[in-house]
């Protein structure tokens, strides 16, 4: 049942992104036009998803429990990622600067942008939520572990403290509030957020279709064969290893879809900004999210049937 209403998302989605490639082609991108796509998706579009969850969910005792492991799990799950991501970077001979870069790729999902939205267009605000919990454990490794991973001699400091204070993760805090207080704002309040959540899913795969275009026009110097392997691991090794292990816990069935679907998801859509900061190679972060996301409309879709036979 969740196999075949993965599909009809997964195909919108698909048909946006075509979308976005035509617009693209027919109109001149520039850096600014993309920062704006991404600033109001993180900024607007993926906290109003969250706070929509909040607002339309009865969260009881239980529910309360379940978001507390998919955080921390979020988090065990996304570092051994990351680990396993530079382990096979080195089987395969990856360079110790490419090998962090291929785990970067393989070990952080798209689970803002694409997985939130499309949890909650299958199980509803439940589902939202309990992405949201996931999103918000792989954004705390991405803004510590990960970005200290992409560079040779990171230093901590406060200010990658205050990189985890982004509106997403506010909205989630803000969420809790609401469900803890059991607030419920004016019905106008509601309807206007749920418009802006709309908004997420729409310009996300816009986004992607820009991106394709992008790809296209650059002429760059790194082939498809270069990212086979962090992809594999992307979108099918990590996802099958998820699902093996998901298989012995005693969670919810929601819960078991939710995580296989969120670490199912294609390389992170930002993965070019932060790339192009911390390596100075933007190309391979434009590659690895714009291939990953193509192979995800067929893999995502795979992962969710082989959970549904296993579970």
């Amino acid at each position: 049942m969740v196999f075949l209403s993965i599909i009809g998302p997964m195909f919108i989605m698909a048909a946006i992104s075509v979308i976005g490639y035509f617009i693209a082609k027919t109109n001149e991108i520039t850096d600014e036009s993309k920062q704006l796509i991404i600033s109001i998706m993180i900024n607007v579009a993926i906290p109003c998803i969250i706070l929509d969850g909040a607002f339309k969910t009865k969260v009881g005792k239980e529910l309360m429990s379940q978001l507390i492991i998919i955080f921390i799990l979020s988090i065990i799950i996304t570092l051994l990622l990351l680990l396993l991501g530079c382990v096979f970077a080195r089987i395969f001979n990856y360079s110790p600067s490419s090998a962090r870069k291929m785990a970067f790729i393989a070990g952080l999902g798209n689970t803002g942008f694409i997985g939130i939205p499309l949890c909650a267009a299958i199980f509803g605000p439940k589902g939202a939520l309990l992405a949201a919990a996931f999103d918000t454990g792989v954004g705390i490794v991405l803004f510590t572990v990960a970005i200290a991973l992409l560079q040779e001699n990171y230093q901590f400091t406060l200010a990658s403290l205050k990189q985890l204070m982004n509106p997403p993760i506010i909205s989630i805090i803000v969420a809790l509030f609401v469900i803890i207080a059991e607030v419920q704002p004016p019905e106008i309040i509601q309807q206007l957020n749920g418009m802006l959540a709309s908004l997420a899913t729409p310009l996300g795969m816009l986004y992607i279709g820009i991106l394709i275009r992008v790809m296209l026009k650059q002429k760059g110097t790194i082939s498809i064969s270069r990212l086979t392997v962090p992809i594999l691991l992307k979108l099918v090794i990590f996802p099958i290893l998820t699902i093996v292990v998901v298989v012995f816990t005693n969670f919810s069935m929601l819960m078991k879809q939710v995580i296989i679907i969120q670490v199912a998801m294609p390389t992170m859509t930002i993965a070019p900004v932060l790339l192009a900061r911390y390596t100075q190679d933007e190309e391979i972060g434009v590659k690895a999210a714009v291939y990953s996301t193509i192979c995800a409309i067929l893999t995502v879709p795979f992962m969710v049937f082989l959970g549904s036979k296993i579970f």
